[in-house]
């Protein structure tokens, strides 16, 4: 599908964000979304997942390091997983993007709103989060040269808890200067990490607000046809309404197609992630930048699958609360070519868009999905305490 550009409004964030969250070509240089997407895969798949993997069937760790690794492998291929997801789903990914950048504008200009307005709410969220997500991102970068710095004088310097990555030993790591130039080199390639996957859950954020701000414009067209449901003017106003609400359908129907492929791979996943993570926290016995590093990666692995949870409740409360709009409204005098219209309205209302997981689903994405994952993840832990 090829993107179409309202020229009237400059989205420079959007632009950016599409392109290195999605891979989606939203500029003339169509060679960095493609640079973009082999990189995070090479990242995620070679230097997190096969060199953990490498490690601990080739150097036989010990429980603590072992337990660690595998939560490395997972993850990376978590991540993989996702980004591949993108790449099959692209089509339906632009779709959305088109969607918010001709048909929602459209939208918001028929009613006489400026289009930019969610626009630049996403800009201040993301202004918002930066020292939190910087935070957690340092947590984990650096919580190894703590360890580094507390450990002089007890542990050799190339000890594994000392690098941010678990990458094979190929050069002397012991020297000063070299492990300074792997650690830089290792916190590099986690800052690029951390940027792959804080892009796509920003993506999100950018569908879920303008997705939400649609039902609110929605809302306000129903109330203004509403202001003359016994006259003829009703019927162009409400129609419209059912436009409106036809186009967010589309948007969610696009959503949904790969939204429940990334929520399937998380369930799978992340409860295992988890439990090992709590596990690490727990029982090994470590310094304290090594309690950093994975307390910060615990929150690293749990704040997405929350945030894609809040993403799936949200939208069915909207149209749970379209639906409960349109049913207490007063159409009992209202003239049955009117009445017809509202019956069209609410049928269509009563369609299901919960953000359920492909092959499962009766697992949503939903406040109710995150109480059985920690379930699980306690059902694990139990589990590996008992090994």
């Amino acid at each position: 599908m090829a993107l179409i550009e309202n020229e009237n409004y400059h989205r420079k964030f959007y632009t950016i964000l599409m392109t290195v969250a999605f891979f989606l070509n939203t500029s003339q240089y169509d060679c960095i979304p493609k640079f973009l997407m082999h990189f995070y895969i090479f990242d995620w798949m070679i230097l997190v997942t096969l060199a953990a993997g490498y490690i601990f069937f080739y150097e036989k760790p010990g429980m603590s390091l072992g337990m660690e690794l595998i939560q490395y492998m997972i993850v990376g291929v978590l991540y993989t997983l996702i980004f591949l997801v993108f790449i099959f789903k692209k089509e339906a990914i632009m779709s959305n993007y088109n969607f918010i950048q001709t048909k929602f504008i459209h939208w918001s200009n028929k009613k006489s709103l400026h289009p930019n307005a969610v626009y630049k709410k996403n800009i201040e969220t993301v202004k918002s989060l930066a020292i939190p997500l910087a935070t957690l991102s340092l947590s984990i970068a650096f919580g190894p040269l703590v360890s580094t710095i507390n450990d002089i004088g007890k542990l050799p310097l190339d000890n594994r808890a000392h690098f941010v990555l678990f990458w094979p030993k190929i050069v002397d790591t012991n020297k000063i200067s070299m492990y300074g130039i792997i650690y830089t080199i290792q916190v590099i390639f986690t800052v690029i990490l951390y940027i792959s996957t804080l892009s796509f859950n920003l993506g999100f954020m950018v569908f879920l607000n303008e997705l939400t701000n649609q039902f609110e414009i929605l809302l306000d067209g129903i109330n203004d046809a509403f202001k003359y449901k016994r006259d003829k003017q009703f019927q162009p106003l409400f129609i419209d309404c059912i436009r409106h609400h036809q186009i967010i359908i589309r948007f969610l129907d696009d959503l949904k197609s790969y939204f429940k492929w990334i929520i399937l791979i998380e369930i799978i996943v992340v409860q295992v992630v988890l439990a090992i993570l709590i596990y690490n926290l727990t029982k090994v016995n470590a310094s304290i930048g090594y309690k950093v590093k994975v307390a910060g990666s615990l929150l690293f692995n749990i704040l997405p699958i929350c945030f894609h949870c809040h993403v799936g409740e949200v939208i069915l409360s909207l149209h749970t609360r379209l639906s409960n709009h349109i049913y207490n409204m007063v159409w009992y005098d209202m003239p049955n070519k009117n009445k017809q219209l509202l019956v069209i309205m609410f049928q269509r209302t009563q369609r299901d868009l919960t953000l359920s997981s492909a092959l499962f689903s009766n697992e949503r994405a939903s406040r109710s999905l995150i109480s059985k994952v920690i379930k699980q993840v306690y059902t694990i832990l139990n589990v590996l305490l008992k090994t």
